[in-house]
């Protein structure tokens, strides 16, 4: 216990000093030197598009509502809700579902999808997808132990139509 700038200990007899806190001295705000450099404005950066063949993977943790619009491969292994314009490849992994419209190039199903799709080259359903909806692309593949139910429009020509 301190009392008045003294501390007895309990288990020896013994009293020591403590040394009271003096009042430090005022602080005085110093101006902080800092060296002049020269900033010059650039000019705004334009997003690069991925050369590297990289994936923007959707976690399994993750719930997108609303829009997803991009240019690059994109995953999904968690859920999409909403609608997907990709200028590349779309991939919804076996965790992944989409309860959405889709437009991609490419468009490989592992999970669960609802909505309609419209690829510029290839949909593909695996052994462990399911796909409720409509799809129209030039390629359609369905694997054995798919599940899908919707109508398909492989269709590529764009022939005026007769009246």
């Amino acid at each position: 216990m301190a009392l008045f700038g003294r501390q007895r200990m309990e288990e020896g007899n013994e009293e020591t000093q403590v040394k009271q806190a003096t009042p430090a001295e005022p602080i005085v705000p110093q101006p902080i030197k800092r060296e002049q450099q020269a900033v010059t404005p650039s000019a705004p950066q334009q997003p690069q598009r991925r050369s590297d063949g990289g994936v923007t993977t959707i976690g399994k943790g993750i719930t997108i509502k609303g829009e997803l619009v991009g240019d690059e491969d994109v995953k999904i292994e968690g859920r999409v809700i909403g609608k997907i314009l990709l200028e590349r490849n779309l991939i919804v992994g076996q965790a992944g579902v989409v309860e959405a419209d889709v437009q991609a190039e490419n468009i490989n199903i592992g999970g669960k999808v609802t909505g309609n799709l419209v690829a510029q080259n290839r949909v593909e359903i695996v052994a462990s997808g399911t796909m409720m909806g409509d799809i129209k692309a030039p390629k359609v593949i369905v694997a054995e132990g798919a599940h899908f139910k919707g109508n398909v429009d492989m269709d590529t020509s764009r022939r005026p139509s007769k009246d």
